[in-house]
């Protein structure tokens, strides 16, 4: 638990400043759209809106947390070094499988709704 800290801490300060960033960059985008003149609230709203990401969203979060802690659970039955990398690629893998999941899914689902 104590070499989880530093992870959970870097990740946190990541996402964190990373959102500030999206909100900041969406403000900007959407004040030089009614600067040029463009005021339909319906097509501003289309703009910043993704119907498959509104809809799968608990999906998403849901396998990436169940995937993230399945990773969790098999680090503990590896024996590993203290200095070794291993956990975090295992960890790392097995998010990116929550995603790679989450993707073929929701990219199947919205091919058979088309």
């Amino acid at each position: 638990m104590k070499h989880l800290e530093p992870v959970l801490i870097v990740g946190i300060i990541f996402f964190t400043i990373a959102y500030i960033i999206e909100t900041i960059l969406k403000y900007r985008l959407r004040s030089r759209i009614v600067s040029s003149g463009l005021t339909d609230e319906k097509l501003i709203k289309g703009l910043f809106s993704s119907k498959v990401d509104n809809r799968y969203s608990s999906l998403k979060w849901g396998l990436i947390i169940l995937f993230a802690g399945i990773g969790l659970i098999v680090l503990e039955f590896i024996q590993y070094d203290y200095d070794s990398p291993l956990p975090y690629g295992i960890e790392g893998a097995f998010v990116a499988l929550g995603f790679l999941i989450y993707f073929f899914y929701v990219n199947g689902r919205t091919k058979s709704e088309n």
